[in-house]
């Protein structure tokens, strides 16, 4: 089919066809044609040269055929194949230019976007990582107390160290506790604290006050625990339980170390029952109850002999049963005790009473034995009474005639009873207020007696059957 075997190419200085003769082949192979099998036969340079010829073989023959099917165009014999390969056109240039940076006119807004995520992602990790720390420190803390006996190691203070279970709770009230004051474990706690050593107390100020202030937080937490769901929400929206800084909670006053001096309590965000826990605020000085006659109720609890700082102490319509006799012989400084609306507190006081040295008394609305026999007799009650308010307890009796003996009593409130005839010759001669009115039963003629206390402004009558036998001064009969 060749004659000859020819190769071309394309140079890349003059991209023309370059016909190959294989009469001269240097460094190519040289093919010749074979008539019997129709193919071409390669040799290489090195027959060429030497002259020989090579027969073909089988591989030859079958190669033939081959490419005969596959071209088609046996009948052909080209003296030349040449080789041309299309010409590509010339890339058009690309103009590239350095140009300077352009801004348009969403730039600045787009940076101080950016600027703006770059801080307030910044914030977003400084808000986990408190709240990750805040979580680990607090699955780290919290874990159940040891209990142990007063002589170990774990479960008492020294002068110099607090006990494992000490220095638990007081890290507890620092770290956790102002994150979720529920959380705090004030039912062990409480009297783990009140356990440490009054030694170590003396020699650490700090954890002193912060111990002190764990206990308080306790205490007042108690009278929300005991609250029902309404009291509850009151004293939330007062802002009870919502930190550990119970000195701004409503009705809670401190000093200025502190201290709980007064808690003041109305319905009906009050306690249904006084709690045992109320014991730790042995700073305080003023408590005021007032419930709906139905709460609180109970007993006072037997913690109630430790608030010996209180000087003021009030209960209006509540439940709480009878007042034990040695109640005030632990609360020595109470200079005013009010109790009214009391139903369920018995109709007797305790005999520890006229141990204190009372200044104001006040006993009304509620069922009441005549104590003036022993409130006259009382040295304390001689020199410190100034104002006794008895009225509407269906005192029954007379008024003892030595009721003068309360040289400083300024007021004297008997209205509304059932006490007799007669009256005593002589009052207490600072009286500045006296009633004695709606005591049906009182009755005769008023000479002298309390008609002639020059310091008297307000004297009401009204409502007995007395009379006056002359002139009784601002007094008012009926």
């Amino acid at each position: 089919m060749f004659s000859d075997f020819r190769f071309s190419w394309d140079r890349a200085s003059n991209p023309q066809t370059t016909t190959v003769n294989s009469s001269k082949p240097p460094h190519f192979m040289t093919g010749t044609r074979s008539t019997w099998a129709d193919s071409i036969t390669v040799e290489s340079e090195k027959d060429v040269e030497s002259g020989t010829v090579r027969r073909p073989g089988l591989l030859d023959r079958l190669t033939g055929m081959l490419f005969k099917a596959r071209t088609l165009k046996h009948d052909q014999d080209p003296d030349v194949v040449s080789v041309q390969p299309e010409r590509l056109p010339a890339w058009p240039p690309l103009h590239i230019e350095k140009r300077a940076p352009q801004c348009c006119e969403h730039c600045p807004g787009q940076r101080k976007k950016r600027k703006r995520d770059r801080i307030l992602l910044i914030l977003l990790i400084i808000v986990l990582l408190y709240l990750i720390g805040n979580t680990a420190a607090l699955n780290v803390r919290t874990f159940p107390l040891t209990t142990t006996s007063p002589s170990s190691s774990s479960g008492s203070s020294t002068a110099t160290t607090l006990s494992a279970d000490e220095q638990l709770c007081l890290s507890e009230f620092n770290i956790n506790a102002p994150a979720n004051t529920t959380l705090y474990p004030c039912s062990t706690c409480f009297s783990v604290l009140q356990g440490v050593s009054e030694s170590y107390l003396d020699a650490h100020t700090q954890d002193a006050q912060e111990i002190a202030n764990a206990i308080q937080f306790c205490s007042l937490r108690s009278m929300f625990v005991e609250a029902d769901s309404t009291g509850q929400n009151q004293l939330t929206t007062g802002g009870w339980m919502q930190s550990v800084q119970f000195c701004g909670w409503t009705g809670v006053q401190c000093n200025t170390s502190g201290k709980v001096t007064s808690l003041q309590l109305t319905f009906p965000a009050v306690p249904t029952v006084i709690p045992e826990e109320i014991g730790g605020l042995t700073g305080l000085q003023t408590l005021q109850i007032v419930g709906n006659t139905e709460v609180p109720a109970g007993a006072l609890p037997t913690s109630f002999t430790n608030l010996t700082a209180l000087s003021t102490l009030e209960f209006q319509s509540t439940a709480i049963t009878q007042l034990p006799n040695s109640l005030f012989t632990s609360l020595k400084n109470i200079t005013t005790l009010t109790l009214s609306e009391n139903a369920q507190m018995g109709s007797t006081l305790p005999s520890s009473l006229t141990d204190l040295p009372l200044q104001n008394l006040v006993v009304t609305n509620q069922a009441l034995q005549n104590p003036l026999s022993v409130f006259v007799n009382s040295t304390s009650f001689r020199s410190a009474m100034k104002l006794l308010d008895l009225s509407t307890t269906t005192l029954s009796g007379t008024i003892p005639a030595t009721i003068s003996s309360l040289s400083s009593l300024v007021e004297l409130h008997l209205d509304n009873n059932n006490l007799t005839s007669p009256l005593p010759t002589a009052f207490p001669a600072k009286l500045e207020l006296l009633t004695l009115a709606n005591n049906t039963q009182l009755s005769g003629s008023v000479s002298g007696s309390f008609c002639s206390l020059s310091d008297l402004q307000d004297c009401d009558m009204q409502g007995t059957a007395l009379k006056a036998a002359g002139s009784c001064g601002v007094c008012q009969f009926s």
